[in-house]
This record gives structure tokens, sequence and C-alpha cells, in this order.
């Protein structure tokens, strides 16, 4: 047993000192100074990592996943699917509904599992990026999969990316806002149309600026129409490929506490350089960046959450406005409160050095290696 003594939030706070299992008997007293607790991370969209692909629709790949999360600081995680076919989607949802199952009767390490994301099927085939444009549907076809999931998963999927624009995509909104997080993404709205979609009752941009209009001086896009909703969220992938350094330092700027972090991460993340399946796409990752198709396009990432936070230090981001943007922005889209000291879960931490480098993680009262660094 191991118990951690002088732990310092970022704000300063010291809190009482905790225990964690690290599989020995002896009780040894290690002490946190020089190191700052965070929350457990939250990834609010991440297809896969280590292998794995949620959208592969096996249960004991989504266990595995979730149980290898907290390697890299995430205590919680919303499992997105790409664009399937309808069996695709219902097979994705039985697999994570019984891995959702088997960790809430399980105390080891792991990533709680906090519902469903769907990255379509009603996204616009013209920004489907590597999304199977076969695959996409009409918005009736589209309720139809929506009522059919809910009969048999209810309350399983959180959070919907959409393409309202659309024919009857602002009344799927409209139908489905007060049970589903919506939020655009894969679409080719412009400002005017983004706004509606806001007031619909849509409250979020999908990975920010990819797989949308631009934010222009004369046309300012789905970004300016967020900027002007002060209840929208935008999230941004933070690896430093699908946005320049200097535009994350100004939309972290903009957005204060309404930007949140997200992996976007599929199978290849925390693996070697290789040529990966996404969805039935073969996506090649390369030097930290994804590549697909004859133009060599961006298809998801394969950087993870705490990799993205020592990226966006070294970036020049202040590590409060980080740290936000990793725990309690993607809680407040999502509408779910924890509580704990502080507000903090002390069973899963996150101690980090002065510059967001990831030391040491204590995950549901467990020491989760390898970052015993202390």
């Amino acid at each position: 047993m191991l118990r951690l003594t002088n732990i310092k939030l970022q704000d300063g706070t010291l809190i009482p000192d905790i225990e964690a299992d690290d599989g020995n008997d002896r009780i040894s007293v290690r002490d946190m100074s020089g190191l700052t607790a965070l929350p457990g991370f939250v990834d609010s969209h991440i297809h896969g990592s280590f292998g794995f692909d949620v959208s592969d629709g096996r249960a004991e790949d989504i266990l595995s996943l979730a149980e290898l999360l907290p390697s890299v600081g995430v205590s919680d995680f919303l499992p997105t699917i790409m664009t399937l076919d309808e069996d695709g989607i219902l097979k994705a949802c039985d697999a994570v509904a019984e891995a959702k199952e088997s960790l809430s009767e399980t105390s080891g390490a792991h990533a709680d599992i906090l519902g469903l994301r769907l990255e379509g099927p009603f996204l616009n085939p013209a920004m489907s990026g590597v999304q199977k444009t076969e695959n996409i549907v009409t918005s009736d076809r589209f309720a139809g999969i929506i009522d059919k999931v809910e009969s048999s998963f209810p309350g399983l999927v959180k959070m919907i990316d959409i393409a309202p624009e659309l024919e009857g995509g602002y009344d799927i909104v409209t139908s489905y806002k007060d049970r589903y997080v919506f939020s655009l993404g894969h679409s080719d709205c412009d400002y005017e149309q983004t706004m509606r979609f806001f007031g619909k009752g849509g409250n979020s941009l999908t990975h920010a600026l990819n797989a949308m209009r631009p934010c222009l001086k004369r046309e300012p896009g789905p970004l300016g129409a967020a900027f002007d909703s002060p209840d929208a969220y935008i999230e941004v992938i933070c690896d430093g490929f699908h946005i320049d350094r200097t535009v994350l330092r100004m939309l972290f700027k903009l957005f204060d506490d309404r930007i949140i972090i997200v992996s976007d991460a599929m199978r290849a993340g925390g693996m070697p350089d290789g040529v990966y399946d996404l969805g039935g796409t073969r996506v090649e990752a390369r030097g930290g960046r994804t590549y697909f198709g004859p133009d060599g396009n961006l298809a998801g990432s394969v950087t993870l959450l705490a990799q993205e936070a020592e990226r966006l230090f070294s970036f020049g981001v202040p590590a409060a406005a980080i740290t936000s943007a990793l725990t309690i922005a993607p809680m407040k889209r999502l509408n779910i409160v924890k509580q704990g000291v502080s507000g903090i879960d002390t069973s899963s931490l996150n101690f980090v050095d002065d510059c967001l480098r990831l030391k040491c993680v204590i995950s549901r009262g467990r020491l989760v290696y390898p970052y015993l660094m202390l």
C-alpha cells in the first residue's frame, strides 16, 4: 500500500493524504511535493488506441481499451464509433453496453465509460473525410436508427455528431435535443446555419476547424458562430497537425472555459508506425500523424491526451486552461457532475510536473505504471 502525502492541487490547495494500492502489503510513504495533482482526464471523442477500435464491436477490446487508458491519464471516456451501417452500429452499441456493465462490476484500475458517441451516420458526404459515404443515411433513416438503438440500449448514447444543414437535420436536433448532446461535425454549414443549429439545441463543434468550413475575415463560418453563442463548446485535437500551434493559442484565449481537448484517436494511438484499419479504411500512422487517400489527408489522430497536454504547454497555452479543457469542460458539455474533495475524485488522480508531464497516475485507488517516477 502506498500513502501519498503533501498532495497539492493546481490552485495550491493541499488535500488530505490518500492511499493507493501498489500491490505490496507493506505501507510505504511517498512525498508528492514538487508535483501537482490533477483530476483524471476526460476523452469525449476517442475511436480507439493500443490496437483496439470501438467500431469493431468487440466488448473484450473495449474493456482492454478502458484498462489501458489510465496509463495516459484518462479516467473517463466516451467510446466513439465511425459512420457504420445499421448492423455495425447496433453491434458496437451491444459491445459498449456489455463492456460498461463489466466495468461496473470490477474494482480494478480502468477508465469509466460515460456512454457512447455516434459520429454519423447523418453527415454531409461532401465533408465526410475518412468516414464511409456509403453508410451515410437520410434524416428519416437516421431517426429510425436512433429509435432502434434507444429501444435496445436505453440511455447508452450520450452524444451525436451531425450535419444539420441536410434535409431534416434541424428537425432531428429539435426532436432529440433533450435526450442527446448534438455536435456539428462533418458539415458544410455556414455561419447562419450554425447559429440556427445552436438555436435549435445543438451545443458544440466536433474537432473544430476540421471537416467544416474555415473561419475567414468575411465568412466566419461555424467557428464564428460558436464564438457568438455563449453556451456553445468547441472541441479541438491538439496534436499540432490538425490545428497550428498559434491558432491553438488563439482558440484557448477566445473560448476560455468553452474549449475541450479530445484525442479523436484511432487504434494506432500508442502503437508503432504502420498501416491500420479505421472504419474500413486503410490509414497510415507515421511520425505522430495519420495519412489516408492519394493526397495523404488526416484521418483522426494517434496522439493521446497526456501527450496533448504536454504539447499544448510547450506551445504556450497556460496550464490551468489546459486542465480545464481536459477535465471540467468535457463533463459540463455532457451535463455530468462528479463529487469529491474540492470537486475532485481523489481515487483517480494524475500527478504532473511543472511542464504538465505525467509522472504518476492513480486510477480507482490503484497505482498505474509506467508513470511512477518519483
